[in-house]
């Protein structure tokens, strides 16, 4: 049982960590708001809050963005004896993507552990695990001319997480890809999408004489999602809808529920 727990606890660090979309930076001058309501569950164990973030682009091909931050409801399993709690604030992500070519976008998000790390026993998975990391790469997006309406993005990125309580976890890879198409006369966009995480480094911790390897070099995780978005205001207020399914040694499995709204101006 703790082992699952562990995994999940594992799954909330490193399902928080994403840039903001898979598609091109907005155009100069422009920006958008969102909030987001997520509930996360696997067996007896659940995880609920509310993320905000914004973007804007300051100027042509340059965007910074504030992610993910705000406040988890709890972060618990439910069993006789265990401990109720994993609430409080969420990490900030500073975010900035720059187009260095047509289709093609560079990016770099700095998460800074300023959430509840309490971990307050094996059955309290916190919003935050107190890491600073540094998740970075590139993008490739583009629509299809010969379809209109259909859009697909990629991105490729290193996250990389520094050393924080005596112990530094190891280097992961994201691969992941997402395509939507907005039918027409209607608005609505189905999409689907997918992300492998593949550890490329092994995870190491100090026992207070020797520092100790974890074996998880070569772990994976793979998550995928299909959800729908519609512009309620044309251009201006999006609302949406997603189910994502997450399973694999890096974070454990889990399902996930997400509702939002952006805002653009």
């Amino acid at each position: 049982m703790f082992k699952k727990i562990a995994l999940a606890a594992a799954l909330t660090a490193s399902a928080a960590f994403a840039t903001w979309d898979y598609y091109p930076v907005l155009e100069a001058g422009k920006g958008s708001a969102k909030g987001e309501l997520y509930y996360d569950w696997d067996d007896d164990w659940s995880q609920a809050g509310l993320k905000v973030g914004a973007r804007y682009s300051i100027i042509p091909k340059l965007e910074i963005s504030l992610q993910s931050w705000g406040f988890q409801f709890w972060g618990e399993t439910d069993c006789s004896g265990c401990v109720n709690g994993g609430d409080g604030l969420r990490d900030l992500v500073l975010g900035g993507r720059y187009e260095v070519a047509p289709m093609i976008t560079a990016f770099l998000d700095l998460n800074l552990p300023i959430g509840n790390d309490d971990n307050e026993g094996y059955t309290v998975t916190p919003p935050s695990n107190g890491e600073l990391a540094l998740y970075f790469g590139a993008q490739f997006s583009m629509p299809v001319t010969e379809v209109p309406g259909l859009k697909f993005g990629t991105e490729a990125g290193l996250d990389w997480g520094f050393e924080h309580k005596n112990q530094e976890r190891g280097l992961d890879l994201h691969l992941g890809g997402e395509i939507g198409y907005t039918v027409p006369n209607v608005g609505v966009t189905p999409f689907a999408g997918l992300q492998i995480k593949y550890r490329l480094t092994e995870s190491t911790h100090d026992d207070g004489k020797k520092e100790i390897g974890d074996d998880d070099d070569g772990h994976k995780q793979i998550n995928i999602w299909l959800g729908a978005d519609y512009f309620v205001i044309p251009n201006q207020l999006d609302i949406w809808g997603k189910l994502i399914v997450r399973s694999g040694k890096i974070g454990g499995d889990a399902t996930g529920l997400s509702v939002g709204a952006e805002f653009f101006f």
